[in-house]
């Protein structure tokens, strides 16, 4: 029994109480866990070196220059209309902005464009829309005119695609 000087203390109270080993080693154990797990976030989320980098603008740009080439010739040679040239140019033009920048060209609408791209973007889908959505019209004019409208088109797809990224 323990006292304190002449005066004996009662039998509930003893002496300071240390805690047991066994709580350290358990509470370093969870500041280890804790520790591991940010560093096996932090190493799972971060980009590989072996990944594949994103297409650079240049090839990105390149393939799609020749294509609107390509959908010129189909028009100048007669193997597509022009309606369906613009059609070609419209997705185009929006499948290169989507893939050189995070705006989802392709399901955006013109007025969607409008609002929220660059201009530039946004005018030239806009010479792209009244042809690309007009009925078939056999007359003589009319394909002529459609044909005026085609060569703007394909300047603009042109210099969305030069200049963009």
């Amino acid at each position: 029994m323990l006292s304190a000087g002449d005066v004996p203390l009662p039998e509930e109270f003893t002496g300071p109480v240390d805690y047991a080993g066994t709580w350290l080693t358990l509470a370093l154990i969870g500041l280890a866990l804790v520790a591991a797990y940010y560093v096996a976030a932090w190493a799972l989320t971060r980009p590989r070196a072996d990944e594949p980098a994103a297409p650079p603008v240049t090839t990105a740009r390149g393939r799609h220059l020749s294509r609107i080439d390509s959908i010129e010739d189909d028009v100048r040679s007669g193997r597509i209309e022009p309606r369906l040239a613009h059609q070609q140019l419209s997705g185009l033009v929006r499948g290169y902005v989507e893939e050189v920048s995070d705006l989802p060209a392709r399901t955006m609408t013109l007025a969607d464009l409008r609002a929220r791209a660059p201009r530039q973007l946004a005018d030239a889908i806009a010479v792209m829309y009244p042809p690309e959505f007009a009925p078939d019209d056999p007359d003589g004019a009319s394909r002529e005119a459609a044909r005026a409208a085609f060569e703007r088109a394909v300047d603009d797809a042109r210099t969305v695609v030069a200049s963009w990224g």
